[in-house]
């Protein structure tokens, strides 16, 4: 029993693997279509990524208590380490795609289907 859940979860982690690495696909198709972007080379490291963990219950045991700790990836302290060239990249100006609720006309009224049709 205790090989089935484990078994499922395998699952659920490489699900969420590939999720997230197609995520991280369309995100790094669309830095390419910046000038700015595209002599930065990203490629070469999304695809020493694996869908299949290499994680297993030894690794597990024997990791230490402080890696449990979760960090906020905004803090100051953290950006600091993970500056590189994309994170200077600016995206130019983005035309207003509109789409507020308060510059759109009300549809015209209709008849609702219970009523008859009244002459004037």
């Amino acid at each position: 029993m205790a090989l089935d859940y484990a078994s499922s979860l395998c699952s659920e982690y490489e699900c969420r693997r590939r999720m997230l690495m197609k995520r991280l696909d369309v995100t790094i198709q669309s830095f390419g279509w910046s000038d700015k972007a595209k002599g930065l080379l990203l490629f070469p490291k999304r695809y020493g990524l694996s869908p299949k963990s290499t994680i297993s219950v030894a690794h597990l045991l024997a990791a230490r208590e402080d890696l449990s700790k979760i960090i906020r990836t905004s803090s100051g302290s953290t950006r600091e380490k993970t500056i590189c060239a994309i994170n200077k990249v600016l995206m130019g100006r983005v035309p207003d795609r509109g789409g507020r609720p308060t510059e759109i006309e009300p549809p015209p009224p209709e008849m609702p289907p219970w009523q008859k049709r009244q002459d004037g």
